[in-house]
């Protein structure tokens, strides 16, 4: 299964859907907190913000955030909303035969859940039978928790993850596409959207881009910004945000 990128945004004019296909990221092992690690053309490198990239400037920082631990207990620092938690509209996260990884997931066991508008593209698991903690926005320190139809079997990480959440050098915060139908740009009938950046901006490439929509071929990553309407715009990428589990 290939999990549609990024957040269905309501008032999206049109009928298209994106198939992201994960861009070339290395995956990385399980770190216990928001931790930062290097960015380079191809995913892992080296450099922190601040630093110098090839071309100048200072590199894309990917960020490993980790808000449920081994134990399925909200790490230090999270909290957890169960006020959308509804036993009678249970996601779907797979079953024991088979499940799927989220596909911002850089370490095993977090999932891609359905329906997109549950916004449960980011689960782990609990000790409790079925519960979800979900993370909704990368931007937040708050997990909602949701009911899930069934228990699921183990997952691996995507081979090629994609970030949930980047931020770009115009400040603006982009969430990655969770499915939904959204237009293409008037200029640009072929491009599909791959992340929503605020009320209006996304984040555009050809369909089935095999970099999920992100020029990494330096270590400054950029995005093609803008709404359906208007030009779009080369955006440098500040940070680009993964989830893994806290030790």
């Amino acid at each position: 299964m290939t999990a549609l990128a990024g957040c269905a945004s309501e008032g999206r004019a049109g009928g298209q859907a994106a198939v992201t296909t994960p861009p070339a990221v290395s995956t990385a092992t399980t770190v216990p907190a928001a931790t930062t690690v290097p960015a380079a053309g191809t995913g892992a490198g080296a450099g922190s913000s601040g630093a110098a990239s090839a071309r100048g400037g200072p590199v894309t920082r990917l960020v490993n955030l980790a808000p449920v631990d081994r134990r399925g207990q909200p790490a230090r620092g999270w909290t957890v909303d169960g006020r959308d938690d509804d036993p009678d509209a249970r996601i779907d996260c797979g079953d024991t035969s088979r499940a799927y990884p989220s596909p911002a997931a850089v370490s095993g066991d977090i999932y891609f859940c359905s329906p997109s508008a549950a916004g449960a593209d980011t689960c782990w698991p609990t000790p409790q039978a079925r519960r979800m903690l979900c993370l909704r926005d990368p931007y937040s320190t708050t997990l909602t928790a949701l009911t899930a139809q069934s228990l699921v079997a183990k997952v691996s990480p995507p081979r090629n993850p994609v970030p949930l959440g980047l931020v770009l050098a115009n400040g603006d915060r982009c969430r990655l596409r969770d499915g939904g139908a959204w237009g293409s740009p008037a200029n640009h009938p072929g491009y599909v959207g791959y992340y929503s950046c605020g009320p209006r901006d996304i984040v555009w490439a050809p369909q089935n881009s095999p970099t999920g929509g992100i020029d990494r071929t330096s270590r400054r990553w950029t995005v093609l910004v803008g709404d359906i309407t208007g030009p779009l715009t080369t955006v440098s990428v500040t940070t680009a945000d993964f989830v893994t589990t806290a030790l």
